[in-house]
């Protein structure tokens, strides 16, 4: 696999824990809805920014689109809600832990079912053990 794209996972990784963290932090400070406009706002910002930088790629609603796959900003207003909530109450290691073991059992249901159009692949004892060890990950973390 290409390193460039390891990397830019593992850079969404870390960018989840600080992202979490700050507004964990700033939502007790300003309160959840407060932390989460400015956040939200911030990313609003950033990603009209790329779009005019990119140029226009065509429409926005092509035609045949399944709805379902414009539920990514309501997954983002969970993940940014949920984490601003639970860091500040469980610790940035335990929230993250937990939060890549949901990534991980969301995954392979994604891929098993081949959901949002993604290539089916199906759950096999391999994968079942990366959960397993998922799982132990987190058992770790919490010590």
């Amino acid at each position: 696999m290409n390193l460039v794209w390891w990397a830019l996972a593992m850079a969404a990784g870390f960018s989840a824990a600080f992202q979490g963290a700050a507004n964990g932090m700033l939502s007790q400070k300003t309160g959840l809805g407060p932390a989460l406009v400015f956040n939200s706002a911030v990313v609003l910002i950033a990603t009209i920014i790329l779009y005019l930088a990119q140029g226009s790629k065509g429409p926005w609603f092509p035609a045949q689109t399944p709805w379902v796959l414009y539920l990514g900003g309501v997954f983002g207003f969970i993940i940014i809600a949920c984490l601003a909530f639970v860091f500040p109450k469980i610790g940035a290691g335990n929230a993250v832990a937990l939060m890549v073991l949901g990534q991980g059992l969301a995954a392979v249901f994604i891929d098993h079912f081949g959901w949002f159009g993604m290539p089916s692949r199906p759950v096999d004892w391999v994968r079942l053990t990366g959960i397993g060890f998922l799982v132990a990950g987190v058992l770790l973390v919490r010590r």
